[in-house]
């Protein structure tokens, strides 16, 4: 159980409400309170949501115990009652109303003990619906699967048949289910093997068999015998204990190869083929043009204002709609063209129709079929646009990653403004390739670090529950010749294949180290956040070398927290793992960065033991309006302090945010809304006190 209560307390006293939500809080929960003083109220308030709990005041002239109860099982809720009152109350009456006890408003430590004790068995019957919730559906989903399995499985209690599946029965040439049930199972042992299986069941039964499995021969209803190969294992059916036998049929052993192949290359969410199937498709594609077997086309697409549409069905509506899009795409190609799931948002195609004019009209065509389309979500109609960039895989084709380049270019020039275009890639005479514009990249960031054009920015991260000290953000950013800053994400990519990010991470360290060994001057409860690239994951002398400038800085190693994305941690897991295992005997603390987007967040932090998560920021859209977002950094919050960790809420916009991050636990928060990044160290911390 968790300790945050929902209550509704009904009372029209206000100061002995108040009382009443600060002794539960002293209880050690975490309350959110609604208050009702009339029937109206009550209806409107349990239209919302379900309490946990009700606290419900005997002498409220509008809105008795009775109607409390009454109105709480007519809403659908089900919410236990704890009545309260100043004067002589009968306890029994109160209880034989429904409520779950009865308490003096003086006496504070029994209201403690009774909302600790009412909102326990609350929580664990909740747990037991749903978990009985989930045993009803796995006892359908287990008989669901027995009788579309083509094993043949049966039950048998006592040598006597109990239950047996399709196969089974067609196995053996039963009719029905009423033909077998009682049935011996020696009736189906061919005379000869009779005595190996009682042998067999006999010491099995006693626990003397450990072999689980059995060569025989079985025969049928029509004597004719076969040899099998039965499985044995201890099972239940409706309660009662029994032996699973299971014949297995090996012809299937093929089928199931065939879609294990088949699932690995899908994707799971939209059933199209997954990146990592079609980028393979795509280098042969682009190998059989180079050597004059035929030229095709490589589209990119993209849904546009994704962002708006996921603020408007949530996280998991927007999955639908990825879905939807993907089955028209999947529906309006031709026969042979590969469609695939790329990303997020984000899908391609290789389609035959290569030649210009051809080309054009089948992406106006896939255009037309989405924009046309409109999708049911959770009771909401969503349309949308694609953008999408053609590039033409023909002998002229440098290689794959640069065909994707180009057609990612075309892409992003469809998307500009609007959207809903179709842009098809026109080579340029002496256009750089990919190599060329990282090289350019390289170098304007060697020129900038020439010119001392970098320049380090600080953004507060503010504890949202009063913990002491300072912490900051550290930014990046280049100044190009004319003054103007350039964000990391137009550069990093280049140096990071140019193999300059070390370079650069080295250059933040060193500095962002020496403005915070000023800083600790003054405020020794000072603590910096920097963000690492890859190049320091694939550099063995980065652990050492941070260590060593920790200490020319004479800064305690706890005043530095590193941080990496989730994307550079997946990629390099097992350099990320030594590099923090490293960090851990610094004592040097490390941030795992856009945090909790992936099926399952929880499953990287055994392997990189991080001390702050940083919720991803897709789960910050509309945090205040969106109950499903609010539920998944609640539930990410709750995880994470379950294993200890601290919970930083980035890219926060709304004032009205705080006090929603605040009741879901957040420790942290970061955003526009406290400071944007500035040169300055300059956040005055008390005013979140």
């Amino acid at each position: 159980m968790d300790n945050v209560l929902r209550l509704i307390i009904v009372e029209d006293n206000l100061n002995d409400a108040e009382m009443m939500i600060s002794t539960i809080k002293g209880a050690g929960f975490a309350v959110r309170a609604d208050r009702a003083v009339t029937s109206d109220e009550l209806e409107t308030l349990l239209k919302k949501h379900t309490p946990d709990l009700v606290i419900c005041s005997l002498k409220v002239p509008g809105l008795s115990l009775e109607q409390t109860i009454t109105g709480i099982r007519d809403a659908g809720r089900s919410a236990p009652v704890i009545a309260v009152t100043d004067t002589d109350a009968d306890v029994i009456d109160c209880m034989q109303l429904g409520a779950a006890d009865l308490v003096r408003k003086n006496q504070t430590e029994h209201l403690k003990l009774v909302v600790s004790r009412t909102a326990t068995c609350q929580s664990q019957w909740r747990q037991l619906k749903q978990l009985e919730s989930a045993l009803r559906e796995t006892d359908r989903r287990c008989k669901t699967l027995l009788q579309s399995s083509r094993d043949a499985i049966a039950y048998v209690h006592e040598g006597m048949h109990i239950f047996a599946n399709e196969s089974y029965l067609e196995l053996f040439g039963y009719a029905g289910l009423d033909d077998v049930e009682g049935t011996p199972i020696m009736d189906m042992v061919a005379p000869n093997d009779q005595n190996k299986m009682k042998d067999f069941l006999r010491n099995y039964a006693k626990g003397k068999e450990q072999k689980q499995e059995l060569d025989i021969t079985l025969r049928d209803t029509h004597d004719k015998e076969f040899k099998a190969n039965i499985e044995f294992s201890p099972a239940t059916i409706d309660g009662e204990p029994c032996t699973q036998i299971l014949i297995r049929d090996q012809a299937n052993a093929k089928e199931l190869e065939q879609q294990l192949n088949y699932l690995s290359q899908r994707d799971l969410l939209t059933g199209l083929f997954n990146r990592q199937h079609f980028i393979e498709q795509l280098g042969s594609k682009v190998g059989a043009a180079g050597q004059g077997q035929g030229n095709t086309a490589l589209v990119e697409i993209v849904i546009d204002k994704f962002e708006d549409i996921k603020g408007i069905v949530g996280v998991s509506g927007s999955d639908l709609v990825i879905a939807d899009v993907g089955k028209t795409l999947a529906q309006s190609a031709n026969e042979g063209d590969l469609v695939a799931r790329m990303d997020g948002p984000n899908f391609a195609i290789i389609t035959r129709h290569w030649e210009k004019d051809a080309l054009s009209a089948y992406m106006t065509k896939l255009l037309k079929a989405v924009t046309d389309s409109i999708f049911e979500v959770e009771g909401k109609s969503i349309t949308c646009t694609i953008s999408s960039g053609a590039a033409i895989i023909d002998e002229n084709t440098p290689d794959a990653n640069e065909l994707v380049a180009r057609a990612e270019a075309a892409r992003a020039e469809a998307a500009q403004g609007d959207g809903g275009k179709s842009v098809i890639y026109q080579p340029k005479a002496g256009e750089m390739t990919q190599k060329q514009i990282d090289e350019q990249w390289g170098e304007v960031i060697r020129e900038a670090l020439k010119d001392n054009r970098l320049r380090l920015l600080y953004q507060p991260i503010v504890s949202l529950h009063g913990d002491p000290g300072e912490r900051y953000e550290v930014y990046l950013r280049l100044l190009d010749k004319d003054g103007n800053a350039v964000s990391p994400n137009d550069f990093l990519p280049s140096a990071e294949r140019t193999n300059m990010a070390k370079g650069l991470d080295r250059w933040v360290l060193i500095n962002a180290l020496k403005k915070l060994a000023e800083r600790r001057k003054t405020h020794p409860d000072t603590i910096f956040f920097i963000k690492l690239t890859a190049g320091s994951l694939q550099d063995p002398g980065a652990l050492p070398w941070v260590a060593e400038k920790l200490k020319e800085a004479r800064l305690p190693a706890e005043s530095l927290v590193l941080e990496m994305k989730e994307e550079t941690i997946l990629k390099y897991l097992k350099q990320a793992k030594e590099f923090v295992n490293g960090l851990k005997q610094i004592k040097c603390a490390f941030a795992l960065d856009d945090f909790g987007a992936g099926l399952d967040p929880f499953q990287l932090l055994k392997h990189v033991n991080a001390d702050y998560l940083k919720i991803d920021r897709g789960f910050m859209q509309n945090i205040t309006g969106n109950q499903e977002n609010q539920d998944t950094v609640k539930s990410l919050t709750d995880t994470a302090h379950t294993h200890n960790k601290l919970i930083v809420a980035q890219f926060v916009e709304d004032p009205n945010a705080l006090s929603v991050l605040w009741g879901m636990g957040v420790n942290y928060i970061q955003g526009s809304f406290l400071q944007d990044p500035s040169e300055e160290l300059n956040y005055d911390f008390s005013s979140m006190g």
